[in-house]
């Protein structure tokens, strides 16, 4: 399994869902608001400074429609330039999807005392995202 580190983007025009990766260790962070398929950028610029990491893993949904396959290649090209790191997308499927199953059954089994919250939910499916990347890795 590959242990450098990676920060995990599941994208959407309202926001991105962010996890890490580092040395098989995946944890959830928060999400980032955006507008109009553009993040809040000082949050994600604040993680790649603390966890410097040597990937980032951008989720993109196998058949996007075209507002949103627009908006995701503008994302990784401003992923790239404004980092200077590699950026590998993955073909996600469903992960938001499992994600809300995950915390539904957590909920149930009294493991979660309230309801997931949305961004809650993206930054799992980007914990989902990083996850296949390191298996594909493996």
């Amino acid at each position: 399994m590959r242990a450098e580190p990676a920060i995990a983007l599941d994208y959407g025009l309202k926001r991105v869902g962010v996890a890490t990766a580092t040395g098989g260790v995946i944890t959830p962070r928060k999400h980032l608001p955006a507008s109009a398929g553009l993040p809040q950028w000082k949050e994600l610029d604040r993680l790649v400074g603390e966890y410097n990491p040597q990937v980032l893993v951008l989720g993109c949904a196998p058949a996007p429609g075209p507002e949103l396959e627009a908006a995701l290649k503008r994302f990784r090209k401003q992923l790239k330039c404004r980092y200077g790191l590699s950026v590998q997308t993955i073909q996600e499927h469903l992960t938001t999807r499992e994600a809300r199953a995950w915390l539904r059954e957590r909920r149930s089994a009294g493991q979660l005392g309230r309801r997931a919250r949305k961004g809650e939910v993206d930054s799992l499916a980007a914990c989902l995202i990083a996850r296949d990347w390191q298996e594909r890795q493996a």
